[in-house]
């Protein structure tokens, strides 16, 4: 009977040929199911910046500003992106502020792109079976939750689908010829320029198509020809960059670590590795990780300064991780000729990291959500090693991918619901990284928005005994004891915010409005000439004299005796 129903199990296996487009269908039903409980989920994070708070999406009048005099949302300095900034208009446009209509087409991106991954693995490796098991995993993976069900970086997914697609059309050109493949070739162009414009991880769009042509492709062809074919897409980069620079003025958003490119490649060594293993083994998700002890995803305000400056090339983490790189390389060297496919893809999951590796400083070291371009490779390889079994193991391998798609299916859906609001992001966030003190405050700050003032005091007292001397922390915890009447702790929270921080200009005016209900109006008009001055200082003076007119038309301070 057993060896029956293996003997089934595998006949099907082969009969899928014939079965191809049903197979895609019944993979696009399982990633629904995977992704069912997304509908119901709210605005969180950046969705705020980029879709309910950004004046110039919500009104087509602005359309020449997405590309020219460009201006991301406050705090967004550095990104420019302005396919993506029409694609969320035509989103904010249909759907204004309902995030129902945001998650179809978030899914319906998804849907796409597992069309264009299965297709591309079937040209890549001639075998249908691979192709389908490589579009399954893809399909349910659950590091693709942060780039499908955050509705900010869905947007970011859709740059990586015009990826997909203009490397399928680079791939169909290799294999035609004449005016068939001069059609495909510029197709290739169109939706590479789509991908990068829309997001700026796709620059890694170059190396991949030349890594291809050195792996895949006919051996005949010399260097100097493929370099030639791929330089439309160098020239998009460079296109994109120059734009990017004249709009901004800027390349980058920050800083390296402690100013040290040497502790930033320490750091992004270990986050590499981090990538593999996340996707092999995808128990703990958060968009804030543990990279090393001590040292997170971003803000490095946040960082253990120690765990930091310790770090070397010694130290087993950074060892392990060189360790793991190095292996992988090697691998890809080793069957290059017997298996050019499997060292195309370890290049592809690598390459597709490169515009996220701080290179150029951006102050994320890790994010989930870059690694949905590159988990195609990760797919693939995991596909092909299960089709490599052979005999009475094809059984086996069956059974491994059906354990993995529900496994890799329950974990998405239980990281969906994690998504929710912002309440449970943020509570996830903290049980992922209890070390992180930024965690514990923006808990705080979102409790807060949501009047669960006492759950937010508890959260800033958590988050000071991480790090003691965190002037934000003080800062939101005063709007916490404002709301609960307790106006002194209130003052104390914001005064020690400003003797942590002593041109904090937000703190300084706050901290007048408290000393004008207080009856201490000396001290009210000395801390609001502070707060307009540090604001002047910064090069605020249209905020500054917005808010010192908001102050006097709502506190009245009566004149000196």
């Amino acid at each position: 009977m057993k060896n029956s129903f293996s003997a089934r199990i595998i006949q099907w296996t082969g009969s899928l040929e014939q079965h191809f487009r049903p197979a895609i269908l019944a993979i696009d039903c399982i990633a629904l199911l995977a992704f069912s409980n997304v509908f119901a989920n709210q605005f969180v994070m950046d969705d705020f910046a980029f879709i309910v708070d950004w004046p110039l999406i919500q009104d087509w009048k602005n359309f020449p500003q997405f590309f020219i005099n460009y201006t991301p949302p406050p705090g967004q300095e550095g990104i420019y992106s302005p396919l993506k900034t029409v694609f969320h208009a035509i989103n904010y446009h249909l759907f204004g502020l309902n995030p129902l209509g945001y998650h179809i087409v978030s899914l319906g991106i998804h849907l796409a792109s597992i069309w264009f991954v299965i297709h591309i693995t079937l040209r890549l490796t001639k075998i249908v079976p691979v192709a389908l098991m490589a579009g399954l995993l893809f399909a349910v993976h659950p590091v693709h939750v942060e780039a499908i069900t955050y509705l900010t970086a869905s947007i970011d997914s859709l740059g990586v689908l015009f990826l997909l697609i203009s490397f399928y059309f680079y791939v169909r050109r290799s294999e035609t010829e004449g005016r068939e493949q001069q059609r495909f070739y510029c197709w290739s162009i169109v939706f590479g320029f789509l991908a990068i414009f829309t997001h700026e991880l796709n620059i890694s769009l170059p190396l991949l198509v030349v890594w291809f042509d050195f792996c895949l492709k006919k051996k005949e062809e010399t260097f100097a020809l493929a370099l030639k074919r791929s330089a439309p897409f160098f020239l998009l980069v460079g296109v994109y960059v120059l734009a990017k620079y004249i709009n901004l003025d800027l390349l980058t958003r920050g800083q390296y670590i402690y100013n040290s490119f040497y502790l930033t490649m320490l750091v992004i060594v270990k986050a590499w590795a981090k990538y593999v293993l996340i996707c092999l083994w995808p128990n703990v998700l958060t968009h804030n990780h543990v990279i090393s002890p001590g040292i997170y995803s971003f803000a490095q305000d946040d960082f253990d300064k120690f765990a930091v400056l310790s770090q070397s090339l010694d130290e087993p983490r950074t060892l392990f991780a060189l360790c793991l790189i190095g292996l992988l390389g090697w691998a890809a060297i080793a069957v290059y000729r017997r298996q050019p496919v499997v060292s195309f893809s370890i290049g592809w999951f690598f390459i597709c990291l490169l515009p996220v590796s701080n290179f150029l400083p951006s102050g994320v070291y890790f994010g989930e959500r870059y690694l949905y371009p590159g988990s195609w490779a990760f797919c693939t390889l995991l596909a092909l090693g299960l089709w490599g079994l052979r005999g009475k193991a094809k059984t086996l391998s069956i059974a491994i991918l059906c354990l993995l798609v529900l496994g890799y299916s329950w974990r998405t859906w239980v990281r969906n619901r994690e998504w929710r609001d912002e309440i449970a992001l943020y509570e996830s966030a903290v049980n992922a990284n209890p070390s992180s003190a930024l965690m514990r405050t923006d808990l705080g700050v979102v409790y807060i928005k949501n009047e669960q003032f006492q759950k937010a005091l508890e959260s800033f007292q958590e988050a000071l005994t991480r790090r003691e001397d965190d002037p934000e922390t003080y800062f939101a915890m005063a709007d916490a004891y404002s709301e609960l009447r307790d106006l002194d702790n209130a003052v104390g929270a914001l005064e020690k915010a400003v003797e942590l921080k002593p041109e904090y200009a937000e703190a300084y005016f706050n901290l007048a409005g408290l000393y004008v209900f207080s009856g201490e109006y000396a001290k009210a008009k000395g801390a609001l000439d502070k707060s307009l001055l540090y604001y002047r200082q910064q090069g605020r003076d249209q905020e500054a004299n917005a808010l010192e007119q908001a102050f006097y038309s709502y506190f009245e301070i009566p004149d000196s005796p």
